[in-house]
């Protein structure tokens, strides 16, 4: 069991990324209104890799661990996460895609369990379940009204990777450095949109569109390493379940920025999604 002091520093963290991570999807769903996804990308790849080479300049060794197998899994579901995400912004309403996003932390918690990486908590699947029963209802209103079906299916395929990313995270032995994760991540999604320009039709970037790329990637490298140094050394259920508060500022910066309001059903789900979580951290903490 990690200690409480591990505990409190990884929800910090968690909370941090989470915050820089509702301001890139803001950003990008500006920019992926008149860009293709893989441009979007590539551009925030490039301005990512610089960011988070900035971040890893004090790190002196450990870049041949870039090579093992699992951190290269991780780059793999890190394009996945990164890809869907950006077809989700492009479709859907940033609120309910951070909605469904938010199942990450019930895959989890529920795998962590399945593989006896975690005890077994009765109180945990109960909140699981009445989790995804919230994930239905914000589903409903959305496919009841113009948001597309492939929209929905993208958030809940990053959802699913973002869940595998942070369990394969967990896995990575404690010698690879955070940083040298952060780059070869950061990198190999830059290269997937580099890889996806080859079927696309990239269009003239404006200053305006690289500003907004340049500020999802900062946001995105800054969030990316927190939530890898978030994810390490504790025990993922008490710390993945502040992920929700992503959900409050989706909720406000939509409102504010494009005038979503969520429908009643919807608001519904959000608050059992909100509280599975804040009753999986309680039951975590319990001996």
């Amino acid at each position: 069991m990690a200690s409480a002091q591990a505990h409190r520093r990884g929800i910090l963290l968690m909370l941090v990324a989470m915050g820089c991570y509702v301001l890139n999807d803001v950003f990008v769903k500006l920019a992926a209104q008149s860009l293709p996804p893989g441009q979007v990308l590539a551009v925030r790849g490039a301005f990512a890799t610089f960011f988070v080479l900035a971040l890893a300049r004090g790190t002196r060794a450990g870049w041949r661990s870039a090579l093992q197998p699992i951190v290269g899994v991780r780059c793999g579901l890190e394009i996945t996460t990164a890809l869907s995400s950006v077809v989700a912004l492009s479709l859907a309403p940033l609120a309910t895609v951070s909605t469904l996003m938010m199942t990450a932390p019930l895959m989890i918690a529920a795998t962590a369990m399945a593989l006896r990486w975690e005890p077994w908590h009765g109180g945990r699947l109960l909140a699981t379940a009445a989790g995804f029963a919230g994930v239905l209802l914000v589903i409903q209103p959305s496919a009841r009204s113009e948001v597309p079906a492939a929209g929905l299916a993208c958030a809940l395929l990053c959802a699913a990777s973002l869940a595998a990313r942070d369990l394969v995270t967990r896995r990575i032995p404690v010698t690879v450095p955070s940083a040298v994760i952060a780059v070869a991540t950061t990198l190999a999604v830059c290269l997937a949109g580099l890889l996806l320009g080859l079927v696309e039709r990239w269009a003239p970037l404006t200053r305006h569109e690289l500003g907004m790329l340049a500020a999802a990637a900062g946001c995105a490298a800054l969030g990316n390493y927190a939530l890898i140094v978030a994810c390490r050394g504790v025990d993922l259920s008490v710390v993945t379940p502040f992920r929700y508060s992503l959900i409050l500022w989706a909720l406000l910066l939509g409102y504010a920025i494009w005038g979503d309001v969520p429908r009643l059903e919807a608001a519904a789900g959000v608050v059992l999604i909100v509280a599975a979580g804040a009753f999986t951290i309680r039951a975590a903490r319990r001996p």
